[in-house]
């Protein structure tokens, strides 16, 4: 078994255990329940995927499961809410690509509103080239998609410096073992020479503890909704005919800075639109982001979803999974960021009823068509001013 731990979540007030079978084999999980119940939270998946087998899929990020944005901004404020408002700053919030893209750019508004710090930059690690070099390279050991970029801010709002950070925060969905945040710290750590404190914020945590935190750069504390630990027993067969991992990265005529380059909060113009979207009669609705472009697609849903339509959110994915547990049904996509890496959409089947709402960065045309339904609409934030259609 892979990620056991001597940390015992095994007895004591709200101790938990189970073991989910996946086709490829068994997870064994000990944790102890909170405010947010594990299946609140998340659900399992097996990966397309010979580095590690089982997906834990997230109910709250609106990637592989359709999430209602209520739910997600409930959980992403209740996040921030465990990252302490008196960090020494200024300070540096960075989301990881793809899947925590939204949740990272969440709890940095949240914690921003609620600490009323205007010195708090948001950044997000990419896989697209967008004609400059990047800050810095690192590695998700276990992903489908393991190199990362990040790319130095070019954010006017924001009067600071990297060599004047001195808090760094790290959001992702969950964290298994720690090592893409050790990675990611040890590469950023040279161009944060300030740096005095690192706040870890996940969904869930399954490191049984705080191991990992003796490799980062500076004292470091994990903050989670939900703790505990898992271990995998994987089956003989679990690595025939899968995907292959692929690190391969796009190439992006970037127009709109949606975090890439670093932000304080949406554009106001993209604001507006997820404000005041022309008028929407169709119900239900799913709000589907693509790829990277994950923000901009939950506050457009937030918005239709304060306005009484029944609408859910959701974005597209690299990340292969197989059918069953938690993924009932798979819509394979051509990437419309033209990697030639296959994009998936998941659990299609409980959601085809509804008229999709498709936001996208990149060129018109990019889509599959697949993607974007008769009936259905798209808009495109490449533009200067998102259009509708």
């Amino acid at each position: 078994m892979e990620n056991a731990s001597a940390f015992d979540f095994s007895s004591g007030a709200g101790a938990r255990s189970r073991a989910v079978m996946l086709p490829n084999g068994r997870l064994h999980l000990q944790w102890r329940e909170g405010d947010w119940p594990l299946d609140r939270l998340c659900a399992f998946a097996a990966r397309e995927n010979r580095r590690r087998g089982f997906l834990i899929v997230s109910r709250v990020l609106g990637r592989h499961i359709p999430a209602r944005p209520s739910e997600m901004r409930a959980a992403s404020d209740a996040l921030a809410r465990q990252v302490p408002h008196d960090q020494p700053g200024p300070v540096l919030f960075v989301g990881m690509a793809e899947t925590a893209i939204a949740l990272g750019q969440s709890v940095h508004a949240a914690w921003v509103a609620s600490a009323g710090r205007s010195d708090a930059l948001y950044l997000h690690s990419t896989r697209q080239l967008i004609g400059r070099e990047p800050l810095v390279r690192f590695e998700e050991p276990h992903s489908h998609a393991s190199s990362h970029l990040i790319y130095a801010p070019n954010c006017a709002q924001w009067p600071h410096g990297l060599e004047q950070v001195r808090t760094l925060v790290l959001v992702d969905d969950e964290v298994t073992t720690g090592n893409t945040f050790a990675n990611l710290a040890a590469r950023l750590a040279p161009h944060l020479p300030k740096l005095e404190q690192i706040e870890v914020a996940v969904l869930t945590d399954w490191t049984g503890g705080d191991g990992f935190l003796a490799a980062m750069p500076a004292p470091a504390r994990v903050h989670s909704l939900l703790a505990g630990t898992l271990a995998w027993q994987g089956e003989g067969s679990e690595n025939a005919a899968v995907e292959p991992c692929t690190g391969r990265l796009g190439t992006l005529e970037q127009k709109a800075n949606y975090g890439r380059l670093g932000t304080l909060a949406l554009p106001p113009s993209h604001a507006a639109l997820c404000e005041a979207l022309p008028p929407v009669h169709d119900n239900p609705l799913l709000v589907v982001g693509t790829g990277e472009l994950h923000y901009p697609a939950f506050r457009l849903a937030e918005a239709l979803e304060a306005d009484g339509h029944d609408v859910l959110v959701q974005a597209t994915t690299r990340s292969p999974a197989r059918v069953g547990a938690a993924i009932c049904s798979v819509l394979r996509l051509a990437d419309n960021y033209h990697t030639g890496v296959p994009n998936f959409l998941y659990n299609t089947a409980r959601t085809a009823a509804r008229r999709r709402i498709v936001c996208h960065e990149t060129p018109a045309g990019s889509l599959d068509p697949a993607l974007v339904r008769p009936g259905d609409h798209a808009i495109n934030f490449a533009l200067p001013e998102p259009q509708l259609r």
